[in-house]
């Protein structure tokens, strides 16, 4: 129990690790774009995502200390689950929309596609160690695939 109990901190502590390290980045990211280039800023869905990025790592790293505070905590696990899904879906759509803005097309849709390769390619990995969490990153994935697709690759080539 101790073991399992130690394990799960340190799976929470790495976590919110990388959660505070991509808030830092996303603030940073917002606070240059707002002072070089002001203009990308007039594209209401890269400003929405990247505006929604914060409070949405925010409450996921606040969520997930409360997390691992809980003896039941599965409504905690869910809405961290819930606010990282989408908020890593915005942090690629804010980055692939600025390379969109910025360079060729293909290059931003190559950022895409690689992100979303990989997304799939980690999946892999973790349904191969453990076939429990088969189901929960299968609606992962396909959740951030349709965030990616539906408010990045398509804003990204101008359809809408």
């Amino acid at each position: 129990m101790k073991k399992d109990q130690d394990q799960r901190k340190f799976k929470s502590d790495t976590r919110n690790l990388i959660d505070v390290t991509l808030l830092g980045i996303c603030i940073t990211f917002f606070g240059l774009v707002a002072t070089i280039r002001p203009e990308l800023l007039q594209n209401k869905i890269f400003t929405i995502q990247l505006v929604l990025t914060i409070p949405l790592f925010m409450c996921g790293l606040l969520s997930r200390i409360k997390e691992a505070s809980y003896v039941d905590s599965q409504r905690w696990a869910n809405l961290v689950f819930v606010s990282t899904v989408i908020g890593y879906g915005f942090f690629t759509n804010i980055i692939g929309l600025a390379l969109s803005f910025i360079t060729p097309i293909g290059i931003a849709l190559t950022f895409f596609v690689t992100s979303i390769g990989l997304n799939w390619v980690r999946a892999g990995v973790v349904i191969s160690y453990d076939k429990t969490q088969t189901k929960r990153r299968l609606i992962r994935e396909i959740a951030q695939v349709a965030i990616i697709v539906f408010l990045g690759i398509l804003p990204a080539i101008r359809f809408y």
